[in-house]
């Protein structure tokens, strides 16, 4: 009889203890323990690295002529270079998910040399694959594309030159502030991460002997195939 009551304490102890480690490990409790954590601060003002400012004016007066139309160094072209980065990782991770569902030649075939000619070989009598040759193709039309905009941009884009007695923008700094939503500085981050994600992938892939696209799969977890 005492061993059955104290089994009967213990299994309400038991009970209580771990119905308070489920209040104490709810989702609503993470959430308000979340909610008290003190916010991260940002950067509220830009921190400018005068090695990048003063390459911009060494350009300027070295290239003066090109530098007012906006060659060179400059904040439009970091934009430029950015937006075409974040495309480029779109495109890898559409690359990885065609090439594991079948969508793309597999990298084994290859292309006839007697058919295509030199346009498949890639040196020393080894031809390209099927499956770059059409990556390259794809990535053809994109660049002609990028050009055509860049040369004849329409009337309601970004222009990557500037126009006659046209200022450039501020730098944004080494870190640029934080601000979310459709921003300048938004697109910023995203575009220099975009860069930096890119050159990751292609020294992982050259320093592992992976292939790209298969590397590009393993970094987020096996997802796209």
């Amino acid at each position: 009889m005492l061993s059955f009551v104290s089994g009967a304490g213990l299994v309400t102890r038991t009970q209580s203890v771990s119905e308070s480690a489920r209040s104490t490990f709810s989702r609503d409790a993470v959430r308000a323990a979340a909610w008290k954590r003190p916010p991260v601060k940002m950067p509220e003002q830009r921190i400018i690295l005068n090695i990048f400012t003063k390459a911009m004016e060494d350009f300027k007066n070295e290239y003066p002529e090109f530098a007012k139309r906006g060659w060179g160094p400059s904040v439009k072209a970091e934009t430029w270079n950015g937006r075409h980065a974040m495309f480029g990782f779109l495109f890898i991770w559409i690359s990885a998910f065609c090439q594991g569902h079948g969508l793309i030649p597999p990298t084994s075939e290859l292309l006839d040399l007697k058919q295509w000619g030199t346009l498949a070989d890639l040196g020393g009598g080894n031809p390209i694959s099927a499956q770059r040759a059409v990556i390259l193709i794809a990535h053809v039309h994109v660049l002609i594309v990028s050009i055509a905009a860049t040369i004849a941009p329409f009337s309601f884009q970004d222009k990557l030159f500037l126009e006659e007695g046209e200022e450039d923008e501020e730098p944004m700094g080494l870190i640029p502030m934080w601000k979310r939503g459709l921003t300048k500085e938004a697109e910023t981050w995203n575009g220099r991460l975009a860069m930096l994600g890119i050159l990751v992938l292609v020294g992982g892939s050259f320093g592992t002997n992976t292939p790209f696209l298969e590397l590009t799969n393993k970094m987020f977890g096996n997802i796209l195939f």
